[in-house]
């Protein structure tokens, strides 16, 4: 593995030896490979989410939305919910 220097603002290298003095991370190093995969996993559910998101933006269209029947619904479960609670 090649080594990599990092320089980090002062307010991120105080951080990074509380939490190494702490025992979150066993080491600096430790510390920064966990931030780094840590972005690789979010940057890999956001590009999820948007090839997901366009499949939905290219597929055909879901209809109109009628927000009054969608209340409604939920009312009707909500109160058979209650009813069945209170049996």
């Amino acid at each position: 593995m090649a080594a990599a220097r990092v320089r980090l603002p002062r307010h991120l290298e105080k951080f990074l030896d509380a939490q190494v003095r702490q025992g979150v991370y066993r080491s600096r190093e430790a510390a920064i490979v966990a931030a780094v995969a840590n972005e690789k996993r979010r940057t890999d559910q956001r590009d999820r989410l948007q090839a997901a998101l366009q499949r939905g933006l290219e597929s055909r269209s879901a209809g109109e939305l009628d927000i009054e029947a969608v209340i409604s619904r939920g009312r009707r479960r909500n109160a058979r919910r209650i009813v069945r609670s209170r049996a």
